[in-house]
């Protein structure tokens, strides 16, 4: 477990230095797809089946379809990597990385490690979500921070298959509307930079 949680931290790490969009929606699939492996281990551990319905559902859903999603979002984008960052490559990995030792240093009386990373993929997401202004990109950041949000309640609740259902459905719709509005404003501004959507007026 240990050696998986490390692993999703340094993805974490690694992706908020990102440009790339290809290479933050491969380290999306495959963050989603070590957190399904947490839900199989936990699973299998406390014989709580409603956590391998969800293992089941991430892989499905965060490790093929929304990867697809996000890649027929970019096929008709002329820049497919950020070039006008607001928190630079540079910053983002020592903002992420300080975010890591200061999560397991005020937790460190906390045994549970997937709660701290939790809180660091949360933090992760918000740097994406807020220090870039391709959507596409900031649509990967609330993706990443839904993850955070999915360990949260795997080492707090005991989560239920109607819940387990719930939070996937939500995430495969939310990630359709917003690729949708991806495709709407390229094609409107030639770009999927949202400062363009400062200049609407009604």
């Amino acid at each position: 477990m240990d050696y998986i949680i490390s692993l999703i931290l340094i993805l974490a790490i690694i992706m908020a230095g990102f440009r790339r969009i290809k290479l933050i929606k491969i380290g999306f699939a495959l963050q989603s797809f070590l957190i399904a492996v947490i839900c199989f281990i936990k699973g299998y551990e406390y014989k709580e089946y409603g956590l391998f319905i969800l293992g089941i559902l991430t892989i499905i859903t965060k490790v093929f379809i929304i990867p697809y999603i996000v890649k027929r979002s970019a096929v008709n984008l002329k820049k497919r990597r950020e070039t006008e960052l607001i928190i630079n490559g540079y910053w983002s990995y020592i903002i992420s990385g300080v975010s890591v030792v200061l999560t397991f240093a005020f937790l460190k009386s906390y045994s549970d490690s997937i709660f701290k990373a939790s809180l660091v993929l949360i933090i992760v997401g918000v740097i994406l979500l807020v220090g870039r202004k391709k959507a596409l990109t900031q649509m990967l950041g609330l993706l990443i921070m839904e993850n955070g949000i999915v360990l949260f309640e795997i080492s707090l609740v005991k989560i239920g298959p109607i819940l387990e259902v719930g939070i996937i459905f939500e995430m495969l719709v939310l990630s359709l509307i917003m690729g949708v509005m991806v495709f709407r404003i390229n094609k409107t501004f030639n770009s999927i930079n949202t400062d363009y959507l400062s200049n609407l007026k009604e």
